[in-house]
């Protein structure tokens, strides 16, 4: 079930060149994608499905854990012909767009409150009621719920690496 209240951003876009058909261009733009998480095409899903930013992609990227909501979405779109092969095929200008989103699921946010707890309650009891400890290893606990809830920056760098392999197809 895709979350609908995430908000997605722009994450980029590359213009490359490919004398494949768009189709042929898609399926590898899939194949890439798929070394993330589980990718849906256009006939896997209906536009009222998906985030509101991301209405209309080719493809739609759910690299979900139990933590984080993560989702990646793809638009390819055919910029118009560039010239002919030698052979006389002709090369296809292509422009794809991704824009990506991410967002805390309940477990998440239940584990770092159970985080600050769990650090809060051993300080208490490690400096027997001393306030000091106490709220050192609750700083402790906060920095780690902090680092945990704080937006998720692999899905950044899953969007470069997705744009270079782009760039890279021929």
């Amino acid at each position: 079930m895709i979350d609908k209240s995430i908000h997605m951003m722009d994450a980029g876009m590359r213009l490359f060149e490919s004398e494949k058909p768009y189709g042929i261009v898609l399926g590898g733009i899939k194949k890439e994608m798929e070394g993330f998480g589980k990718v849906l095409r256009t006939n896997e899903f209906s536009d009222e499905e998906l985030p509101e930013a991301s209405s209309g992609c080719d493809l739609f990227l759910d690299r979900s854990t139990r933590y984080k909501t993560k989702y990646i979405s793809c638009s390819l779109e055919d910029a118009g012909t560039v010239g002919r092969t030698a052979d006389g095929e002709e090369i296809h200008r292509y422009a794809a767009s991704l824009k990506e989103g991410n967002k805390n699921t309940n477990v998440g946010i239940y584990v770092s409150l159970a985080m600050i707890l769990i650090w809060a309650m051993l300080g208490w009891l490690v400096s027997d009621g001393g306030v000091l400890i106490t709220l050192a290893l609750t700083a402790v606990g906060i920095y780690g719920a902090w680092r945990t809830l704080r937006p998720s920056k692999d899905n950044i760098n899953v969007t470069r690496r997705l744009l270079d392999a782009f760039n890279d197809a021929r």
